[in-house]
């Protein structure tokens, strides 16, 4: 397995920033996964796993990390029956078209969310409704030591936006059970669920989707909004004037620009309406 050195990370997030990896790796099997973490640690250097980098803001300093890419890890679809085990790089969104296309319903309302199946299944990705966890029948996982093992979905501990189970571990991919769908049905559903995407979202612009989680009572964005912050910036960072729950990169943003307004949005949303927002988003190098 071949390890780089510094690599830009600009291109392997969605929000088009980020910093360089010091060793970078993108095993396309678990074999080559395993091998990567082994190099890692014979070496003494701290590795950080990430997927399609849909949910993450880089720094934009030099990483002293192997930094190891899952996104064409197992990168294949089977069907049994019912069931589909989907490796951990494919995308969410390839496997919900291969859904409709073999008659199969049930992940229809997630059309169009970005990301690998390694990254819905940690974070229990979901949108109008359906989460990825109501779908899940095993996750296959490797453990810190090395070792494969299975979890049945239903001991998962999938909750809003989190995954028990993965804590500590890493996705290799998962078995997911459908119902027998009508194929047109499922293309209708389908249809309307990216038409609202692109009505309501500044798809436009590179971004995460939604920095902050729903707090109770609450939802983030309409907060922002209260909180006159749409169109807010801070160097190429701005909150969306479409969605205010998106911080987009308007052009020639930095992880610091993003990072900065992200806790500005949360510090006057705090002090004007008492509600504490937190971050979807995940972080790396701040």
């Amino acid at each position: 397995m071949r390890i780089r050195e510094n690599v830009s990370l600009k291109n392997y997030t969605s929000y088009r920033t980020g910093g360089t990896a010091r060793f970078f790796a993108e095993p396309s099997t678990t074999e080559e996964l395993v091998e990567c973490l082994a190099w890692a640690e014979k070496n003494s250097i701290e590795h950080f796993i990430m997927g399609g980098g849909c949910n993450l803001l880089i720094s934009d300093q030099i990483l002293d990390h192997t930094v190891i890419v899952l996104s064409n890890l197992n990168r294949h679809i089977l069907r049994k029956h019912k069931k589909i085990y989907a490796g951990a790089g494919v995308l969410l969104d390839s496997m919900i078209v291969y859904t409709i296309r073999s008659y199969m319903t049930g992940a229809e309302n997630m059309s169009g969310i970005p990301g690998t199946l390694g990254g819905a299944l940690a974070m229990n990705a979901g949108a109008f409704g359906t989460e990825i966890g109501m779908l899940t029948d095993e996750i296959e996982l490797l453990s810190a030591d090395g070792s494969v093992f299975t979890v049945k979905g239903a001991d998962a501990g999938f909750s809003y936006r989190k995954t028990l189970a993965v804590e500590g571990n890493i996705v290799l991919g998962g078995t997911f059970l459908f119902e027998e769908g009508d194929r047109a049905e499922s293309e209708r559903i389908r249809k309307e669920i990216l038409r609202k995407r692109a009505l309501k979202q500044p798809l436009e612009y590179p971004s995460c989707g939604s920095v902050f989680k729903r707090p109770e009572g609450h939802y983030a964005g309409e907060l922002i909004e209260r909180c006159g912050l749409k169109g807010k910036r801070i160097g190429g960072a701005m909150v969306s004037v479409k969605h205010a729950n998106f911080i987009v990169n308007a052009g020639g943003a930095t992880g610091s620009d993003i990072k900065n307004l992200i806790e500005e949005v949360k510090l006057i949303v705090l002090k004007e309406t008492g509600v504490q927002l937190e971050e979807e988003v995940k972080y790396l190098g701040f």
